[in-house]
């Protein structure tokens, strides 16, 4: 499972894993948490347990130690000794991102042409008409992709992607920089929204 991409900065190391599945069987299991180890176990198809080590594998190469990942109470993984890590997978890459100083959150979307029809169930009629009729996919999938990100960042699976959840639109580009407005509980809170685009997926990530 070799090393895709990866991005350095002052407060967070981010890594691209492309996901091969006969890599699976040369893994060894022990260096996971016993969480982990448990829920590796519980995987039976050879696809998801794929995508998983993949994403543990981003994590140990960014920390250079094996990871000792937990869960939050709904399901979220933590890092022991660091504040922020997030991960994400498709089916051909893994994603992962770490901070000793954040909170953060990841998002790798394929582009498939089915979030076309798809769009008006996660993006509000505003952000449907500001990208036009005819979008590109690379967009919607950054709109997607954004949306998911903030969950993860806010580690609030419950939040109304359309209605609590709102993207400024996106410059789009191989780089891009915008913005998400959380709206929930009476208040407006707003964060930062980075986008890598490659020719396969998009990715965004954020931080708290």
């Amino acid at each position: 499972m070799p090393l895709y991409k990866e991005h350095r900065w002052n407060e967070f190391q981010l890594a691209i894993w492309r996901i091969e599945q006969e890599e699976c069987q040369t893994f060894n299991p022990d260096i996971l948490s016993e969480t982990d180890q448990k829920r590796l176990q519980g995987l039976k198809n050879p696809a998801r347990k794929a995508e998983f080590i993949a994403a543990r594998m981003a994590v140990q190469h960014l920390i250079e130690s094996p990871p000792e990942i937990e869960y939050s109470d709904t399901g979220a993984p933590q890092l022991k000794n660091w504040i922020g890590l997030s991960l994400s997978h498709n089916r051909e890459f893994a994603a992962a991102i770490v901070s000793k100083t954040h909170k953060v959150g990841i998002d790798l979307e394929a582009y498939r042409h089915r979030m076309q029809q798809l769009a008006p169930r996660y993006m509000s009629a505003q952000e449907i008409h500001a990208i036009g009729s005819n979008p590109p996919i690379n967009s919607l999938a950054a709109y997607w992709s954004a949306k998911e990100c903030m969950i993860k960042l806010l580690d609030a699976p419950k939040l109304d992607l359309r209605k609590e959840i709102r993207i400024a639109p996106i410059r789009m580009g191989s780089s891009a920089v915008g913005r998400a407005l959380i709206r929930r509980n009476g208040e407006n809170s707003l964060y930062p929204l980075y986008f890598k685009m490659d020719k396969d997926f998009c990715l965004c990530f954020s931080y708290a």
